[in-house]
């Protein structure tokens, strides 16, 4: 009598773990979902905000905006980025 009872609690346990089993998630992308940020970058690559009127930058930071990109050329880009190379010593 006692491994009958022991086979049927062991099967009973064995249907029982399945449920017990966290479901799979998938995830889904909800075109329909938009964020803030989602809005506003909508909103700038549209031009939807943009000024109507022209924009200039004085003649001294002109130049110096102009410097700083010439000056950014001075040296190579590097074949691979280090996650050191930011740190300081």
């Amino acid at each position: 009598m006692k491994p009958v009872i022991l086979a049927l609690a062991l099967s009973a346990i064995a249907t029982a773990i399945p449920s017990f089993a966290e479901p799979e998630i998938v995830y889904t992308p909800n075109a329909k979902f938009e964020t803030v940020t989602s809005r506003l970058l909508a909103q700038q690559s549209s031009g939807q905000n943009a000024s109507t009127q022209e924009q200039h930058l004085s003649g001294k930071v002109s130049t110096e905006v102009y410097e700083r990109y010439i000056k950014s050329f001075s040296h190579p880009i590097p074949e691979r980025f280090s996650k050191d190379s930011f740190k300081t010593e």
